[in-house]
């Protein structure tokens, strides 16, 4: 018996759906069972996850600013409204039947407001630091590019067993305030929030980096990660 997961599609500007290979991948190496969510199903989210045991949010493009109260800077990128709503509404319903939540990247941001938080919509423009990281790397998605240092008791900690980890990075925006009921799980060495974690669920974790990229190269750290969702889904999915 396996785990589904439910995995958010990336949007197009056409609003078609689509999901890069290392998602569905990395969940099926970790033993779970890829099941890809398009745009449209806000009014059936429930019956959705009731066929699903854990929520995969992927990455994409931006987080419409109007979600956090703000008016959009020069620096935001593409938002697509449309997937904004069917993410809030999946998040909603997965907190209500209390189902494991993993957010990649953009997966984070999203969960982040959803919970009343903020994100940076432009973090060289926004966020101010003498020791600013390149968060937009040039080099392959496979390859690591900047350390991120993990906060003991968390989550997080428990499931990589280490300190400091090297991770990938394909963003320019990035949690600001962090919701109330969430707790910043590890920080690139610029102050900059690299995962997160809310402990009132058993499994409700985001990161800013890609670790499905990373996981299907064969980094341990990453494999460890989904290996943990799948298997806190398949622990919901009996118990359920």
């Amino acid at each position: 018996m396996k785990p589904v997961i439910g995995i958010t599609a990336f949007v197009e500007d056409d609003l078609s759906s689509r999901l890069n290979a290392a998602y569905s991948k990395s969940v099926i190496e970790a033993g779970g069972i890829p099941l890809i969510i398009p745009l449209g199903v806000e009014e059936d989210v429930a019956q959705i996850l009731s066929l699903t045991d854990g929520l995969l949010l992927s990455g994409g493009y931006d987080v419409h600013p109007f979600l956090f109260g703000a008016e959009p800077t020069p620096k935001l990128g593409k938002v697509h409204p449309e997937r904004d709503s069917v993410e809030l509404a999946l998040i909603e319903a997965a907190f209500i039947r209390q189902m494991p939540i993993f957010g990649i990247c953009r997966g984070m941001q999203i969960l982040n407001v959803a919970l009343g938080g903020t994100v940076y919509q432009d973090i060289d423009s926004e966020y101010h630091s003498s020791k600013l990281l390149k968060h937009k790397q040039q080099a392959a998605r496979g390859v690591a590019t900047h350390y991120v240092h993990v906060t003991p008791d968390t989550l997080l900690k428990m499931i990589i067993e280490e300190a400091q980890i090297a991770v990938n990075s394909f963003h320019h925006q990035a949690v600001n305030v962090v919701a109330e009921k969430m707790k910043v799980a590890a920080k690139s060495s610029d102050g900059i929030v690299e995962a997160v974690v809310h402990e009132d669920l058993p499994f409700c974790l985001g990161v800013q980096w890609h670790p499905e990229e990373l996981a299907i190269v064969g980094d341990e750290g990453s494999k460890k990660l989904f290996t943990a969702f799948v298997r806190a889904s398949l622990k919901f999915k009996v118990e359920a």
